[in-house]
C-alpha cells in the first residue's frame, strides 16, 4: 500500500462540500442580511434608495406594466436576480474572516470571487430583462436598478465579512 492509499472510496465532492458549508449558521445569516438591510437607509444612502422607489413609481404611473396585452408570463423572470441577494449573504456567512484572530486569516478567494460574479452575474441578467421587455423598458431599469442596489448593499458587507476588514 502505498502513502496516501486508503483502504475504503473517498467521496471527494463530498468531502469538499461538507467542509465548506460546516461553518454555515442561519444566526450569522440573518445578522448579514439584517445588516445588509440597514445599508438601504443609512443616511447617504438613503437618497438613492428614495430616488430609485421615485424612479419606480414614475415609471408605474407612466406605463402601467401588469396589463394581459403587455405583460408576458417569462416577464416574472426579471425579479430572477433578487435571489442573488440571499447567495450573496450565504457566501459571506460561509467564508466569515474572524478580526478578532492573529495573525488573520487570509479570505477565501473562491468565495470573494463568488461574491463579485453574483454582482456581475446580476447585472448581466437585468441588461438581458431591459432588453428583453420591450415597451417596458423604463419599469425594467426602474426594477433592475433596485435589485442592483440591494445586491450593492449586500455585497459590501458580504466584502467585509469575507476580508475581515469591518468599517
Amino acid at each position: 500500500m502505498g502513502k496516501f492509499t486508503t483502504s475504503y472510496p473517498v467521496n471527494v465532492t463530498c468531502d469538499f462540500f461538507n467542509s465548506s458549508l460546516a461553518p454555515f449558521s442561519w444566526s450569522g445569516f440573518w445578522h448579514l442580511l439584517l445588516w445588509s438591510s440597514e445599508f438601504l437607509y443609512a443616511r447617504p444612502m438613503l437618497f438613492v434608495s428614495l430616488a430609485l422607489a421615485a424612479n419606480l413609481i414614475l415609471a408605474l404611473k407612466h406605463k402601467w406594466p401588469f396589463h394581459r396585452d403587455r405583460w408576458k408570463k417569462e416577464y416574472w423572470f426579471a425579479f430572477l436576480s433578487l435571489l442573488f441577494i440571499p447567495i450573496t449573504i450565504a457566501v459571506a456567512d460561509v467564508g466569515w474572516v474572524d478580526p478578532s484572530a492573529v495573525p488573520r486569516p487570509q479570505p477565501n478567494a473562491l468565495l470573494v470571487w463568488t461574491n463579485n460574479g453574483m454582482f456581475i452575474a446580476s447585472a448581466a441578467l437585468g441588461s438581458f430583462w431591459i432588453y428583453r421587455m420591450k415597451g417596458l423598458g423604463w419599469f425594467a431599469l426602474a426594477i433592475q436598478l433596485i435589485q442592483l442596489w440591494i445586491l450593492m448593499g449586500a455585497g459590501f458587507i458580504a466584502g467585509m465579512a469575507l476580508s475581515g476588514d469591518w468599517l
